[in-house]
């Protein structure tokens, strides 16, 4: 799973990185923790027009009746996808780039905590996760209510640098996907599905850090400073 990641780059230097032609959100404060049902970015294409927005991590299907209690799943495993009734709609027309700085994962040991792992770019490049987004409109609060836009990051099994650390990893895209991703029709989303699952191993590095991540309130640049392994 995906369920921590960083996220520093500005609106500026991501609507360069991605080739944005419309931003249309306030910058959000830089994290180094981002956790789920947080406000983050993400990279959508409607009309011709790439735009960078915000949206709620945690995934509120569009038929759910109410917020609370209702499934907010934060990713969405790319096996049977396509089929899926929480995601099967908004892989056909809602998908999303969401762009991340870097991600953690945890290596489950034998007898000891859990040791986290950073993985980034060599470079420092934003990575692009494949997402899906939903609109939810409570039905009970008329047509006028203010809607909720929320997204799930897109899981496969770990390949490369992460295989050993963790059993799944975000889809990372590489820039020949990044268009097809946001622009595909709903008749050959199945097939970019396909596409996304069969990609090779990603050009990322890893390396341990501190066990500060672990808690969500912890924030700041240190916890990218690396940690020795027990």
């Amino acid at each position: 799973m995906c369920g921590r990641y960083v996220s520093v780059s500005t609106p500026e230097q991501l609507a360069e990185a991605f080739d944005v032609g419309e931003v249309r959100t306030e910058p959000l404060p830089g994290r180094y923790n981002v956790a789920p049902t947080l406000d983050v970015y993400a990279v959508i294409q409607r009309d011709d027009v790439r735009r960078l927005g915000t949206l709620r991590w945690g995934f509120v299907p569009f038929w759910a009746k109410q917020l609370k209690g209702s499934p907010s799943p934060i990713n969405a495993r790319i096996e049977g996808l396509a089929d899926n009734r929480m995601f099967g709609r908004a892989v056909e027309s809602r998908r999303c780039i969401i762009p991340a700085d870097a991600f953690y994962e945890w290596q489950d040991r034998a007898g000891a905590r859990k040791q986290p792992y950073v993985f980034r770019d060599p470079d420092g490049a934003p990575l692009a996760f494949a997402g899906l987004w939903s609109s939810w409109r409570d039905p009970e609060a008329g047509d006028d209510a203010e809607r909720l836009h929320s997204c799930a990051i897109v899981t496969m099994p770990a390949k490369g640098p992460v295989a050993d650390i963790h059993d799944r990893m975000p889809a990372m895209l590489p820039p020949q996907l990044v268009d097809d991703w946001l622009t595909a029709s709903p008749e050959d989303a199945p097939h970019l599905l396909d596409a996304v699952a069969a990609l090779g191993v990603p050009r990322i590095e890893r390396y341990a850090v501190s066990d500060r991540v672990n808690n969500v309130r912890n924030e700041g640049p240190e916890l990218l400073e690396p940690g020795e392994v027990d």
